[in-house]
């Protein structure tokens, strides 16, 4: 486990020596948050589990510490949602439970959101942001059941279930993004 921060240039990997950083640590849930321009971590597991908000603006992490956070955990799924300008978290593992909380980071503050219907409690699922629905979506992830292979919209409000007629497996620890293709 590291703690290093790397940057791409498009053609090569530069490794950089930030003053501060969020430490080394797995799982941690990160995204690109187009309305600051920054690059948002939260949480992960360093021999205990993670709660801690950091922004990287490119040269600095900066650790964001408002006073209501989502509890700590590893393996949140995390998307950008530019329809609201919100970062989404859901979910997550920590201390041998599972998680079903949906929370917003507007830059600035985490809202838990109680929306009427959930996806089951999960860690490691993967989610990104739809533009054709304008949607978050997110799919599978491990239960305290086992991996599933469900798939979710979250329209900044509400999660609906959706019936694809063909789905991936069952998987989690998985990536997704958008292809406009």
């Amino acid at each position: 486990m590291t703690g290093d921060t790397w940057t791409w240039n498009g053609t090569n990997w530069t490794q950089l020596s930030p003053a501060t950083s969020p430490g080394a640590r797995t799982d941690a849930a990160m995204v690109f948050d187009s309305a600051t321009g920054d690059a948002f971590l939260f949480g992960g597991y360093a021999g205990a589990y993670l709660g801690d908000s950091w922004n990287w603006n490119g040269a600095t992490w900066t650790q964001v510490a408002p006073s209501l956070t989502p509890s700590a955990r590893a393996g949140a799924a995390l998307a950008y949602d530019p329809s609201t300008g919100d970062v989404v978290l859901f979910g997550g593992y920590a201390n041998g439970s599972y998680e079903n909380d949906t929370w917003i980071w507007n830059g600035v503050t985490w809202t838990q959101l109680f929306p009427p219907t959930n996806p089951s409690a999960r860690g490691f699922a993967a989610m990104t942001y739809d533009p054709q629905t304008k949607n978050l979506l997110l799919f599978g992830g491990l239960t305290a059941s086992g991996t599933v292979g469900d798939t979710w919209a979250w329209n900044g409000s509400t999660w609906t279930l959706l019936t694809p007629t063909s789905s991936p497996p069952a998987r989690d620890d998985a990536s997704m993004t958008y292809d406009a293709a």
